[in-house]
């Protein structure tokens, strides 16, 4: 009789590098997103060699940034809708 719930919560995931929190579903579906948004996460990726490159200090990547995350939110939120019904 151990009604406390213990137990369940800490049941592990399998190769979770991260302190077995329960796995965000958000998290999950923009992960899968990810590979439909490789155009603008590779211009990001140019964009950070630039600003390493960049001695005036100016130089940033938040309009490739935005741009990469827009198009991941563009994928996930059908699919969080969906999970919300």
């Amino acid at each position: 009789g151990n009604s406390n719930g213990e137990g369940v919560e800490g049941e592990e995931r399998g190769g979770g590098v991260m302190d077995d929190d329960p796995v965000d579903p958000k998290e999950a579906i923009e992960d899968s997103c990810r590979p439909g948004c490789k155009k603008p996460f590779v211009e990001y990726e140019k964009c950070q060699e630039r600003v390493k490159k960049d001695t005036t200090g100016e130089a940033h990547c938040t309009g490739q940034y935005l741009d990469f995350w827009a198009c991941i939110d563009k994928c996930a939120a059908p699919k969080l809708f969906a999970m919300l019904k």
